[in-house]
Parts: structure tokens; sequence; C-alpha cells
């Protein structure tokens, strides 16, 4: 984090492609993630494949807390469920879900014959993990999430 940079009040991502090798949004991750608090954060994503994708690299990577997140959408991306899916049906903190606000355009895409998508249709919302709960570092989020695998 820049020492002159202010913590944001809250990050949108428009079709970031987190589960693509070609970009490496690590660091950008690791700073939303860095705050003193949890940040809220948009995700847009064309498909809802490529949201729960999304969301598996955030949860993969340790930048959203697991326990913030629905069972069904940890069931949905393959990962352990916390136990806790009593008091996730009150915890309103992250959603998965069509975006109401998406463009009407159907477009074709020009990587995949046959394949159809609407710009922005699905949104993900929820808390970035603040530095103090989530170990701070992506390094030390990645030993986590290991030691969650072991």
């Amino acid at each position: 984090k820049e020492p002159n940079l202010s913590t944001p009040d809250a990050i949108v991502f428009f079709n970031p492609g987190f589960s693509c090798p070609d970009y490496d949004w690590s660091k950008a991750l690791a700073a939303a993630s860095s705050s003193l608090g949890p940040t809220p954060f948009l995700i847009t994503t064309n498909t809802e494949m490529e949201g729960f994708a999304d969301i598996k690299c955030l949860l993969d990577g340790g930048y959203v807390d697991a326990k913030t997140v629905p069972g069904d959408i940890l069931e949905a991306v393959d990962y352990p469920s916390t136990g806790d899916d009593v008091e996730q049906e009150e915890d309103v903190s992250f959603f998965f879900s069509e975006n109401p606000y998406a463009g009407l355009r159907v477009r074709q895409s020009g990587t995949m014959g046959n394949d159809l998508y609407v710009k922005n249709r699905w949104i993900v919302g929820g808390l970035f993990q603040s530095g103090d709960t989530g170990g701070g570092s992506s390094t030390k989020k990645r030993e986590n999430v290991d030691k969650r695998e072991q």
C-alpha cells in the first residue's frame, strides 16, 4: 500500500477475470484487503461461470472470509463449508446474483463458438477481509488456504 493513499470507501471491478491466467491481480487484491477494516466490493462478470470462478479465486487467495459466503455458493465453487450454516442465513454481507442494472444487448463471444453473453450480467458483492484478520500479505493468506486444504 502506498503511504499517501487513503483507504477506499468501496472497490468496484468490471469483468476483472481474476481466474484468467493472463492477468495477475495478486498485488491489487492484497492491497484491497490490507486496510484496517473490511472493504466493501462489487464485481461484475459477463457469465455466471466467470462469477463462480472469480469467487473461487477470492476464497482461495484468502481475500474473502468463507464464513461470510452463503453455503450454496461455497458448494457451487467446491469450497469447504465453514459449518456455520445457521449464522450464514442471517449474514447478508456477501451476495451473487444477476445484475439488475446490466444492459440488454446480447453479444457473441469472439473466443468460444455459439457462446452468447450480456456484459456485466452477473454481480458479486461482499467485504474484503481486513489485514488484521486475514494475515496481511497474500503469501500468508496462501499459507492459510494451504492449511485448510490439508
